[in-house]
């Protein structure tokens, strides 16, 4: 930990609190279930310092796992699929884990955390690590702390990482930064609805899936999205559309090759895991500027601007930007201790 230096007593309980992140972190890569909870649970609800502390630690793993984005309508089957998907990847002896986005209340903040109740059984048969993120008002279809996890999944040995995107259609966006291949989930009898996606998720997708195939008009449904995928291949990859149905598990052997066959290609590109290592340099700077111009800036010259005692204060009736603006240029050309 570096800063002003702490005293004894502060100094004893980070000493313990740097030991325990040590333990939790070998138990992670360890693939200690246990542990890997305990380490998500701190990327996402603790201090910023100890939530930088324990990925520092967990330190870039030498995996390189794929991460895949699942994404699609609400109600469309996508928590099943990626149940049956999970337990064929392990089935093959492709080690996985799985992140599951969930909405979260606008008044509570909490999530009722639906994903965990319908795939657990399924994952816990095939010992896959589960868990589901509050995407605590993030609009793209994520959760901020996802990055982290992904980094705790892929330290914990998992060759595949999931996730499952909160489900909102074309607003699912954020997932391109993260995914290494995005797998958008459709259905038979969507009709005009796949318009209303089409100039979103469907331009950033590489695998599409029609679900439900045991449905009237699935069939029809494939030749449409086919239709659709073929007319725009600039990527040099030929975006794949397969079918599955939860009540065969022999369907989705079409959905795993297909995603594997995307890694390899993006293996012999060179390209993957390259935007992940990128939304995560990305990630932490903007961390480092919000923590800096939060507990500077606000803490010193807002605060003090308000009482009188700093530049400007015969100002107080101009308008905020204007005033916000020399605030800025203040910090930023002046060291503030």
């Amino acid at each position: 930990m570096s800063g002003k230096e702490l005293p004894k007593q502060e100094k004893r309980r980070w000493g313990r609190i740097e030991t325990n992140i040590a333990d939790l972190v070998s138990g992670v890569k360890e693939n200690k279930f246990s542990s890997i909870a305990r380490a998500i649970s701190m990327v996402e609800d603790e201090d910023p310092l100890l939530r930088k502390d324990i990925l520092r630690k967990i330190g870039t793993s030498a995996t390189k796992a794929h991460v895949i984005g699942i994404t699609g309508p609400p109600g469309i089957g996508k928590s099943t699929l990626i149940g049956n998907l999970s337990s064929g990847m392990m089935a093959r002896g492709i080690t996985n884990g799985v992140l599951a986005i969930d909405a979260s209340s606008p008044f509570t903040g909490g999530s009722l955390l639906g994903n965990r109740i319908r795939m657990q059984d399924k994952l816990r048969e095939s010992h896959v690590f589960m868990r589901s993120l509050a995407n605590r008002g993030e609009k793209g279809g994520l959760s901020r702390s996802a990055i982290g996890a992904v980094r705790i999944l892929e330290s914990a040995g998992n060759q595949e990482i999931i996730i499952e995107t909160v489900g909102a259609g074309q607003a699912d966006l954020d997932i391109m930064n993260l995914a290494d291949t995005i797998v958008l989930v459709l259905a038979p009898g969507l009709g005009d609805e796949i318009q209303a996606i089409k100039a979103g998720i469907m331009e950033i997708s590489h695998i599409f899936v029609i679900n439900k195939m045991d449905r009237e008009g699935a069939y029809f449904a494939m030749k449409d999205i086919e239709d659709i995928v073929s007319m725009d291949d600039h990527s040099g990859w030929k975006r794949p559309v397969v079918g599955t149905t939860s009540n065969d598990n022999d369907s989705y052997n079409g959905l795993i090759d297909a995603i594997l066959s995307h890694r390899k290609y993006l293996e012999m590109s060179n390209s993957l895991s390259v935007k992940r290592r990128y939304m995560e340099l990305e990630t932490a700077l903007e961390d480092e500027i919000n923590e800096t111009i939060t507990s500077k800036l606000k803490k010193k010259l807002l605060e003090e601007y308000v009482s009188g005692k700093g530049m400007g204060h015969d100002r107080l009736d101009d308008d905020p930007f204007s005033i916000a603006e020399d605030l800025l240029k203040n910090f930023l050309e002046y060291s503030i201790e």
